[in-house]
């Protein structure tokens, strides 16, 4: 079995290979989450030609052929059972319950709304490490975290008080923010779970064997919600119509969310955890809300408020303070 080689030179000699090895799962863990702070406005684009549904189970199956032909030109050997399990559970969240309950979500939130939701993942990640991957933080580590959670808690319940205005929303009920919930819940699992296996055959192998076991599920979904009557008339009828640059902006948006957001990001997102540990990689995910709120001003025309930028100050303090933490032996 090809496995992934976490083994790095030091680049002075006062750095240990150990400091290396962290700081390299650090920028890996940055950057994919620099791609994942996209997929909130990417799905916004691909929500006005295709459903939630079609959305989730196309970015899988897209992901899932691309996957099959990195796993065949390489030659990678099928991972053992204890292994498949992890990546089977994995799936279930970042594959299937994740991608689908994200995509419903932003039917009738905002991007800028979704985006601080999606700040509640580190901590959630971080539970499932405890579970999962027997990681053992300090207390300094659960405060810096607690701290950061608490923050975009706050700014959460602010927005929540006041409504979305963006969609015209007067406040969030019960079934909302129970899907919500579930959101979280479903990432966290799947960024816990993907990272034990990722320990074992590195990141990349980790979501490609992730995507191609699910793949027969996602064809037969996509196959099945592609194939509605209204969607293809909708469809059909854009394609034949010159002016209907937004289909090609939400399938733009679509292929995003397959290649990036479903694929390639995870590469990165899995060997950071396997190298770092998965509860403290995850606090670097603290700052995606405000890199999502960035690209929906960018790409949405959504705006940006001083006490956004605001609020990322304190959040990156925090981050860099769990960061730092020493973990428990």
């Amino acid at each position: 079995m090809t496995t992934a080689n976490y083994e790095l030179e030091p680049t002075s000699s006062n750095i240990t290979p150990s400091q290396t090895l962290n700081l390299s799962g650090a920028a890996k863990g940055l950057f994919a989450v620099v791609l994942f702070a996209m997929t909130v406005p990417m799905t916004k684009l691909a929500l006005p030609f295709f459903s939630p549904e079609l959305i989730a189970s196309s970015r899988a199956f897209i992901a899932g052929l691309l996957a099959l032909i990195v796993i065949n030109l390489n030659g990678w050997s099928l991972p053992d059972k204890k292994t498949l399990a992890w990546l089977a559970l994995a799936g279930t969240g970042v594959v299937v319950g994740f991608p689908y309950l994200l995509s419903y979500s932003l039917v009738n939130l905002s991007a800028a709304n979704m985006g601080v939701v999606l700040a509640g993942l580190p901590l959630m990640t971080s539970v499932f490490a405890v579970v999962i991957m027997k990681e053992r933080n300090g207390l300094r580590f659960w405060i810096s975290s607690g701290l950061g959670a608490l923050l975009l808690l706050a700014y959460f319940l602010k927005g929540a008080l006041y409504g979305d205005a963006s969609t015209g929303s007067a406040g969030w009920d019960a079934q909302t923010l129970g899907i919500l919930f579930l959101v979280l819940m479903f990432g966290g699992l799947g960024y816990s779970a993907g990272a034990k296996a990722a320990k074992t055959i590195g990141g990349w192998q980790t979501i490609c064997w992730m995507l191609v076991l699910y793949l027969p599920l996602s064809s037969i979904s996509m196959g099945y919600y592609a194939g509605n009557e209204a969607f293809i008339s909708a469809f059909t009828q854009a394609m034949n119509d010159p002016s209907q640059h937004d289909l090609w902006v939400s399938i733009a948006g679509l292929l995003y969310l397959a290649v990036i957001s479903q694929w390639w990001g995870f590469r990165f997102w899995y060997q950071a955890m396997a190298e770092a540990g998965a509860g403290r990689i995850s606090q670097i995910q603290l700052l995606q809300p405000f890199l999502t709120l960035l690209f929906a001003v960018i790409f949405l025309g959504e705006s940006f408020a001083f006490e956004q930028g605001l609020f990322a100050l304190f959040i990156v303090l925090a981050i860099c303070s769990a960061l730092r933490a020493k973990r428990k032996s």
